[in-house]
Parts: C-alpha cells; sequence; structure tokens
C-alpha cells in the first residue's frame, strides 16, 4: 500500500524482516557484482553520499515489488525506498508522530509568540534523511541517516522563516541554524547565502535562544529566503522576455528557422517558455505577499511606486489564473496512464493547452511590476513590518494638520502696487 509522503514509496510499516533480508542481500549482491536474484524484490538503483573528505554519510536504495505488493498493472510502478547503515545493513523506517515537547522546547516556545515548536522525529532511515535535507547553510552534518542526534527541534515562525535547533548529545552546545523554506527554488550559490549556522552553550536558557531567533537568525532567514525568490522570478521573468521577441516563421516561410532565438511554431515558443512559468507559480505568490506587507504610505503616494503598486492585483490575478491551468492540466491527465501512441497524443494535447495559456499569463506577469516593486522593498525584507498607525501620524505630521481639521488657508500675499501708486495724480 503506498504511503502517505509526497512520493507515494511503500510504508515500510507493511514489509517483514524477510524483505528486509531480501533488501541486504540485493544490495550486497549489487556491490559484490554478482548475481543474486529474489522472488518478491527486483533493486532498481542504489545511491551512496560521501563527505568532502570521503567518508561515507548515507546510501539508499529503491526496490520494485514482483510478488505481492506487485501492481497488476505494469503502467503504474511502485517502489519502496530504503536507506542502509556504512555496513549495509537495512534500517527500519516506520514513520511515526513527534513526541511531546521535552521542558527546553515547551519552554522556548513560550518565547517565541507567534512561532511552532515542534520535535522532529529521529527514527533511522527516512526521519533523519528528511532532517538533512532541511538543513540549510550547515555545512557537514552532525548526523546522518543511521546515527540520529540527541534532540532536533523545528522552529516555524509567522512570516514563513524555518529553523532547526540541534543538539547532538544531552550535554552538547545547541546548533542553530536555517532550515530550507518551502518551494525553496534553484538559486545561484554565489548571490544567496543561506545564514551561518550559531553555536550555542550547553547550558543557554530558552530566552536567549529566542532573542536569537527573532532579531538575528530569523530575519537572515527570511533575507536570504527573498533573494533566492526573488532571483528565481526575475530569472523566469527576463527568460519570458526573450522568448516574446523570438522569431517565428510563417507557414511555408523557412528564414530564420533553426537560428538562435526562432522556434518552428507558436507552440515549440510556448513549451520552452513552461518551466518559467512554473517558476512563477511556485515563487510569484511569495513575493506578492512580502511586497504588500513591506509597502509603507510614502510608497503609495510616490508617483511611480503607487502607480506600481497599484497595478500589482493584475500581476496577482495572473499568478492565480497560472496555477488554475497547471492544477487543471494536473487534473485532465491523472488518469492517462500508458505508453500506447493514444495515451500520448492525449497528453501532447493536454500540455499544448497548458502551455498556450499558460503564456498569456506569464506575459501579463512579465510585463507587469512586481520585479520593479521587488527591487524596491529588498531592504525591507527581514526587517520589523512597519506600523500603519505610526505612518499615518508621521503623514499628518508633515502635512501640519490632524485628521478632521480643516487644512489652515493659506494667507495670500499682499498685492504689489503699480508703480505710479504712491503718487496718485492730482
Amino acid at each position: 500500500m503506498p504511503s502517505n509522503d509526497a512520493e507515494s514509496y511503500l510504508d515500510h510499516t507493511h514489509l517483514t524482516a524477510a524483505d528486509f533480508t531480501a533488501f541486504e542481500h540485493l544490495l550486497a549482491a549489487q556491490r559484490d557484482r554478482r548475481p543474486f536474484t529474489d522472488s518478491d524484490w527486483r533493486l532498481v538503483l542504489s545511491s551512496s553520499a560521501h563527505g568532502g573528505d570521503g567518508r561515507w554519510e548515507s546510501t539508499y536504495a529503491l526496490f520494485r515489488p514482483d510478488g505481492a505488493f506487485s501492481n497488476p498493472s505494469p503502467d503504474d510502478e511502485t517502489y519502496v525506498r530504503v536507506y542502509f547503515d556504512k555496513n549495509g545493513r537495512a534500517l527500519p523506517d516506520r514513520p511515526h508522530a513527534p513526541g511531546p515537547l521535552p521542558p527546553f522546547a515547551a519552554e522556548l516556545a513560550e518565547h517565541l509568540p507567534g512561532w511552532t515548536v515542534q520535535a522532529s522525529p529521529l527514527a533511522p532511515g527516512r526521519d533523519l534523511a528528511e532532517l538533512r535535507s532541511q538543513a540549510w547553510g550547515w555545512g557537514r552534518l552532525p548526523w546522518n541517516t543511521a546515527s540520529a542526534p540527541h534532540t532536533a527541534l523545528t522552529l516555524t515562525g509567522p512570516d514563513g522563516e524555518r529553523l532547526l535547533a540541534v543538539r547532538t548529545d544531552e550535554d552538547a552546545p545547541l546548533l542553530l541554524g536555517a532550515a530550507k523554506p518551502d518551494d525553496l527554488p534553484d538559486y545561484d550559490p554565489q548571490a544567496v547565502h543561506p545564514p551561518a549556522l550559531v553555536v550555542l552553550p550547553a547550558d543557554v536558557p530558552p530566552a536567549t535562544v529566542a532573542t536569537e531567533v527573532t532579531t538575528a537568525l530569523g530575519p537572515r532567514c527570511r533575507q536570504a529566503a527573498w533573494l533566492a525568490r526573488t532571483s528565481a522570478a526575475t530569472h523566469a521573468i527576463n527568460a519570458i522576455r526573450r522568448l516574446g521577441t523570438a522569431y517565428i516563421p510563417a507557414p511555408g516561410d523557412l528564414w530564420g528557422r533553426g537560428e538562435i532565438g526562432s522556434f518552428d511554431s507558436l507552440e515549440a515558443r510556448n513549451r520552452a517558455a513552461w518551466p518559467y512559468a512554473e517558476t512563477l507559480v511556485s515563487q510569484g505568490p511569495y513575493l506578492v505577499a512580502d511586497i504588500r506587507s513591506a509597502a509603507t504610505i510614502e510608497d503609495h503616494l510616490n508617483p511611480a511606486i503607487g502607480l506600481d503598486l497599484r497595478r500589482l492585483h493584475v500581476s496577482e490575478t495572473a499568478l492565480n489564473r497560472l496555477r488554475e491551468v497547471r492544477d487543471s492540466w494536473w487534473d485532465a491527465t491523472a488518469g492517462t496512464t500508458g505508453f500506447h501512441p493514444e495515451a500520448d497524443q492525449i497528453r501532447q494535447h493536454a500540455e499544448d493547452l497548458r502551455n498556450a495559456e499558460a503564456w498569456t499569463e506569464s506575459s501579463r506577469i512579465a510585463d507587469g511590476p512586481i520585479t520593479a516593486l521587488a527591487t524596491h522593498v529588498t531592504r525591507r525584507i527581514g526587517l520589523p513590518a512597519p506600523d500603519r498607525e505610526e505612518q499615518v501620524k508621521a503623514a499628518v505630521a508633515r502635512s501640519g494638520h490632524l485628521p478632521g481639521q480643516s487644512a489652515p488657508v493659506p494667507v495670500p500675499a499682499p498685492t504689489p502696487l503699480r508703480p505710479d501708486a504712491r503718487h496718485p495724480a492730482r
């Protein structure tokens, strides 16, 4: 039976000791380059990760069931993912809900209003592998898929900040670092630098940890995530703008075909644009939300920035429509399986329709103000949100009168006398 994780692997709770033994034998045979088969399982692939110094960190393998778990449809394949220790022993992988918060975590949560603090599950295998995948900018990690740290906490902030707090042993220092934000895009590692890991003393009080989280590490996480998102979205928008100027020959016109910056058809151009549309779907809503949060009253009064802010809803509508296009395509093709010609034609037609609609909405976004507004507010990301009431008071003070009062009527300047007014005619 499929598990409830995003990749729909078989849940290990349905496996037996004999299955784990088969996994170990199949992996050992592959490592030793000797033949070995099992009536219930087939090894599909395996991968081992090593650190910069060559030390083993983790090994996992995918197995396809050929026996009791096999699916009767050859087009609907299901796999099981298994992690191994460095000696090739299969690790149990039984997902379970985190236990109650330890006293330190409970007290930390009290000092972090608006944040959630959760204990991470630490079962060998998938739990530890997922914990490793969450660490962002940590460098060498002090645990692997077989050896768990003593404690791991996930801290989630009100503005999407995500941090990890880890103790390797009961009396070890507290390691506090960033966790990967949701939907983190691919980014240029030279342009985006996740916050550096913070090492706190073993006896650090929760109040001190909370201060570090809210005043330093949390804001730096927001800044790094913002830079990654704006970098990816800007790259996608620039690519769509370039594609909008691509040459597409008319039917029968061979000039320009195959040249750089040209496409044989609109369908080919739209197909090339789809990956950038996907980036906008995933990153655009985050940018719009942060732009609205960081915008000030002065921005709305600024003739140039204010106009862009008033146009932002057009881009937001296009983003929502783009997400609907993607979701409709997912729903339309979910039941189309197999690799026969009819299924391929259906999938190709659905993709062409998706790409055409996505191109229209993506072009509206590329012509909109998102990139200009993102550049304008970048320096504010991670800083405390502006207080609207204080902004109003400041604007009132600059205007020189209070709400509800009429603005002071300016006293007209005295009318200058005519040259002959001083000496009236006699």
